[in-house]
């Protein structure tokens, strides 16, 4: 995994309706030491909220998120920090990356849903 896939929540080219609520849980949960797996790799087959599986794998572009935005960057992060002792990722692959958020605030204005 060297990029976010195509249509990634943490990709500003693309364009999500997150609740306020939710967006905030994915927040809470990258800068407190919870995994965010990629929705590729979740299994939604019995709800909406999804499933990880042994075949999940973390997103990269909440790896990228966090370079740009976090002291420390997906290091500050203990689950992000064992996919990188499991060589999920390698620090090699990751970069400044333009086409991810670069801030809270960009994530937040950009992708949570105006009712």
């Amino acid at each position: 995994m060297k990029q976010p896939c195509f249509d990634c929540p943490f990709n500003k080219s693309v364009r999500y309706a997150l609740s306020p609520e939710k967006a905030h849980d994915i927040l809470e949960a990258i800068t407190h030491d919870k995994a965010f797996h990629c929705h590729k790799t979740v299994d939604y087959s019995d709800s909406h909220e999804g499933r990880v599986t042994s075949d999940s794998k973390l997103c990269f572009g909440a790896v990228l998120f966090l370079e740009n935005t976090v002291k420390g960057g997906c290091r500050s992060n203990v689950m992000f920090r064992l996919g990188l002792m499991c060589k999920e990722f390698k620090l090699d692959d990751l970069r400044q990356d333009e086409s991810v958020y670069q801030s809270f605030e960009e994530f937040l204005e950009e992708v949570v849903y105006s009712p």
